[in-house]
């Protein structure tokens, strides 16, 4: 069991059943399927499983065709034997849905790069105000958490 306990507007602590602290970031996901937690601390994308242990993007996302991945400062995209996809050139991005995209952010607008790490939505759409970044193709989730939908706008 874990607890999640918001400390800011977007930071979290999470709480293992003692109340004791195991990992404070910006939790994204928590996968009860796959059994992992997405965190982003210490400027940077973390799997935890739920014994609390970090492991590896590939391991929490097994089925993805490609992975995020960081380098000097800039996002880009690795298949499963750490082939550069897509070259390290964005400000943000986020891992592969189950839809099969990603999407990715550059001088602070974001767009959506597909399965196979090509472009379907150039970088237009500023999400700010979104909490949580996620497309389908060209379309992004709307920025009111409580909805269930996407927009082309």
């Amino acid at each position: 069991m874990l607890i999640i306990w918001k400390i800011g507007k977007f930071t979290s602590k999470v709480l293992d059943v003692n109340f004791e602290e195991k990992i404070t970031g910006i939790v994204s996901e928590v996968n009860s399927t796959k059994g992992y937690i997405r965190v982003h601390t210490d400027d940077e994308y973390k799997y935890y499983n739920f014994r609390f242990e970090e492991i590896s993007s590939k391991t929490a996302l097994g089925t993805n065709t490609i992975f995020l991945s960081k380098k000097d400062g800039k996002y880009g995209f690795v298949d499963s034997d750490g082939n550069v996809v897509v070259d390290y050139i964005y400000d943000d991005a986020t891992e592969q849905n189950v839809s099969g995209y990603a999407a990715v952010k550059k001088d602070g607008l974001w767009g959506s790069i597909d399965s196979k790490g090509k472009v379907v939505s150039d970088t237009v759409y500023n999400l700010d105000n979104n909490e949580k970044i996620d497309f389908i193709g060209e379309w992004h989730i709307c920025e009111n958490k409580n909805a269930n939908y996407y927009l082309d706008v």
